[in-house]
């Protein structure tokens, strides 16, 4: 018993030390760069609750209706809000900031869709 504290203990440890470097890392970065990263997890986001909500009205058709009509145009838009901050990206840097004012609204409707439904619980 006390070789599993001693390993856990140690796994902690180095859990610790990995997300210290991690931050060390995340803190180099540009803010272009930490730009990039951010509208790539919110790409992945979107993504992921494009999915989560395709299974939910597949399994619950009764919500066809305002998927077709409503949250796949909210997708849509949410797409290409990321593809002109990407385009912008090109351009000239980008910010952190700047990511977050732009995409954020088209996540917290998507979001508010996905409630509205049921696929995602509040």
């Amino acid at each position: 018993m006390r070789k599993v504290k001693v390993v856990c203990l140690l796994m902690a440890c180095l859990i610790l030390a990995a997300c210290a470097g991690m931050q060390e890392k995340w803190d180099a970065l540009t803010p272009d760069q930490k730009a990039r990263i951010i509208v790539n997890d919110l790409q992945g986001q979107f993504n992921g609750l494009f999915d989560q909500g395709k299974a939910y009205v597949t399994a619950k058709p009764e919500h066809q209706a305002l998927w077709k009509a409503s949250i796949v145009p909210a997708f849509d838009q949410a797409n290409k809000t990321i593809k002109t901050v990407t385009e912008m990206g090109k351009n000239k840097p980008l910010t952190p900031d700047y990511v977050y004012q732009t995409i954020n609204p088209r996540l917290v409707e998507v979001v508010a869709y996905l409630v509205r439904i049921g696929a995602i619980k509040q």
